[in-house]
């Protein structure tokens, strides 16, 4: 890992990226690209999901350019929340915030993680679950990252994927996906937000898909 940082902080400095990989794809609209109604589920209005406390509004606003939570609930009264962020520069000082740094910063312990990985319109995502708690709220949590077109589970795979776009001259940009619920019971909330997860990535208009769930290269 620290030869890695080194030959990171090396090619910073001798390729300096200057194009943003941003600026060169459709411009991002969380609320236009992510339908509100598909498959079983729609939006429940009167709830809403969070992906940081208030109390760090300001840290998120320069950490992403957007980001998108909602509620959904199906027929047999389900709850998913979900939360997208998305940061158009994902250099080391506006890197994506992961929910077990920002839920223990709420207040909530964090039980268990784990990696895994979720089949998604026939590509392989690496997935990170983790288990919160917090008074009598559980919540289980299925959460992925992506830099450019890649999904990056550590700081190792986020460091290479950075510096691939680097030896293009590219600066990438990142999303972090993220669905929760209120479950005690963790493997229920899991089977419940993998069948989310496929549901929705089946309704994003496929010129947008790689940006939410990586292309098949990712992993």
């Amino acid at each position: 890992m620290l030869a890695l940082m080194l030959l990171s902080a090396t090619l910073s400095v001798i390729l300096r990226p200057t194009i943003s990989l941003a600026d060169e794809r459709p411009p991002i609209d969380l609320a236009v690209m992510v339908p509100t109604t598909f498959s079983e589920w729609h939006e429940e209005v009167n709830l809403t999901a969070q992906v940081v406390n208030p109390q760090q509004k300001i840290v998120i606003d320069k950490i992403y350019s957007q980001t998108l939570s909602r509620t959904y609930v199906n027929k047999q009264g389900d709850r998913v929340m979900l939360s997208i962020a998305y940061g158009k520069n994902q250099s080391d000082s506006l890197s994506l915030h992961k929910p077990e740094v920002c839920y223990p910063a709420q207040g909530f312990q964090l039980l268990h993680k784990e990696i895994i990985t979720l089949k998604l319109m026939g590509i392989s995502v690496n997935a990170t679950r983790i288990e919160t708690n917090l008074g009598n709220r559980f919540e289980p949590v299925t959460y992925w990252t992506i830099v450019g077109d890649q999904v990056v589970t550590s700081s190792i795979n986020k460091k290479i994927s950075e510096l691939r776009y680097s030896i293009q001259g590219r600066v990438p940009d990142g999303m972090l996906f993220r669905i929760s619920s209120i479950d005690r019971n963790s493997t229920s909330a899991y089977a419940l937000q993998e069948r989310f997860a496929k549901e929705i990535a089946s309704v994003i208009d496929l010129k947008n898909r790689a940006r939410f769930i990586g292309n098949k290269n990712s992993n």
